[in-house]
């Protein structure tokens, strides 16, 4: 009888501590305001959305800059004298674990929002900064030039990013046989296809480019296909923060009005990029222009 007792007791403290850790944090709102900090999560390997320049690592991006023009204005509604933003690295995983946890408040990294996302992991986007589409690399003589020339093909993405449903879709469509693995950055993705050691990474077109790009040598490598996916790439924040979204949303359609995100997609795609020796060369895509005129946040992709 006091076995069963025990189980019992053990079972309801195992329920109880599962429902402690899936009960989401509160607004955010006070917290920020009392500590006068923000945390915001980056990729250091998300040119040009985010990476690191100089010996400091010092976070600098498209999306690091509309960050701080959102967090200017959320300081601003606060009524602060200063709002300090700390930074913090995180990965494809990390953002969602790092969010619900409380380590970061906004994932101002190149994150897609999706419908899924927003019911299962909890969390809420801005409206869009960009809108990307999932490509392919290869290497340049690699013989690969679609969809249809995957099968037996060693095909990689980016643990914890969208690319993964994107395939699962297209290899059911088209009857793919393919080998799949996954790495956990995006160095690690193109440095797996330059080495030979996988045939294609799957990823946001725009990061491919940026990866081609800043490489040793980029003729090696090509990017190849239509789009796959339209990707509207948002800050991210708790589900619960209504007040930060609301502020952030304004903000992002006075910098559509007023061309600063014109300004600063031009500083990031269109000219030689801070620290760096090369520019991308992206003109701005119809989809953004589209979106930057009518910008909404619901997407059922």
């Amino acid at each position: 009888m006091w076995l069963n007792h025990i189980f019992r007791g053990a079972v309801l403290l195992c329920i109880a501590s599962s429902s402690l850790a899936q009960t989401p944090l509160p607004d955010s709102w006070d917290k920020i305001k009392e500590s006068q900090r923000i945390t915001v999560g980056y990729r250091p390997d998300g040119l040009p959305f985010a990476y690191e320049m100089g010996e400091a690592k010092k976070p600098v991006g498209y999306a690091i800059d509309i960050c701080q023009a959102l967090i200017a204005k959320l300081q601003q509604s606060m009524g602060l004298a200063k709002l300090d933003i700390q930074y913090r690295a995180i990965n494809g995983q990390t953002r969602f674990t790092d969010l619900a946890s409380g380590a970061i408040d906004v994932d101002c990294s190149n994150t897609t929002n999706t419908k899924d996302r927003r019911e299962s992991k909890h969390v809420s986007f801005s409206l869009p900064y960009y809108i990307a589409g999932v490509r392919m690399l290869v290497k340049s003589d690699s013989g690969i030039n679609d969809v249809d020339d995957l099968s037996g093909k060693r095909v990689i993405t980016t643990k914890g990013t969208t690319s993964l449903q994107v395939l699962e879709r297209r290899v059911a469509v088209n009857g793919l046989k393919i080998q799949h693995s996954e790495c956990l950055t995006h160095d690690a993705c193109f440095k797996a296809v330059q080495a030979g050691t996988a045939d294609v990474w799957l990823m946001d077109d725009i990061l491919l480019a940026a990866h081609r790009a800043q490489s040793e040598k980029p003729e090696q490598v090509k990017l190849i296909g239509k789009l796959m996916s339209i990707e509207p790439l948002s800050l991210m924040m708790r589900d619960t923060d209504v007040r930060m979204k609301k502020v952030f949303d304004a903000e992002m359609r006075v910098l559509s009005q007023n061309f600063e995100i014109t300004r600063l997609y031009k500083k990031w795609f269109e000219s030689p990029l801070p620290g760096k020796t090369f520019a991308l060369n992206v003109p701005m895509s119809y989809l953004l222009t589209d979106m930057l005129r009518f910008p909404s946040d619901k997407f059922d992709n």
